[in-house]
């Protein structure tokens, strides 16, 4: 398996896991796997880890309400909880590749230049004084 596939499973088990609470008519607990989709991408390591296992403890609890439908959701919930348990610290937290930080690269600053409203072909240097004055 690859580092982000476990992640999608337990992000699609949850997503499972509401539908089903929803159409049981436990629709806080439906809300609450709607956020541990967000809280399973959004952590990574430890915490991840804690909140699988919370959500094995609200899988098991909740699959004791009556209903089929509930049932089926609490294996759901719990199912994405033990894999988060089991494989958290090794899925990837994602959005951080957006974070690392970038080479300078000459074009790049040029167009971002642009965007500010800044003309990168003036030899004013940031202060707005001529290099030549």
């Amino acid at each position: 398996m690859t580092g982000s596939r476990p992640l999608w499973i337990a992000a699609l088990l949850l997503v499972g896991a509401a539908g089903a609470f929803w159409g049981a008519g436990t629709v806080p607990v439906a809300l609450l796997c709607l956020a541990s989709v967000a809280a399973v991408v959004a952590l990574s390591g430890a915490a991840r880890r804690v909140l699988g296992a919370l959500l094995v403890v609200v899988g098991i609890a909740a699959a004791f309400s009556g209903h089929w439908l509930a049932l089926a959701g609490g294996v759901l919930v719990a199912g994405s909880g033990a894999l988060q348990v089991a494989l958290g610290a090794r899925m990837p937290k994602i959005g951080v590749g957006g974070q690392k930080a970038r080479a300078h690269e000459p074009e790049t600053d040029m167009w971002r230049a642009l965007e500010r409203g800044d003309d990168p072909t003036d030899d004013r240097t940031p202060g707005g004084h001529s290099s030549n004055e």
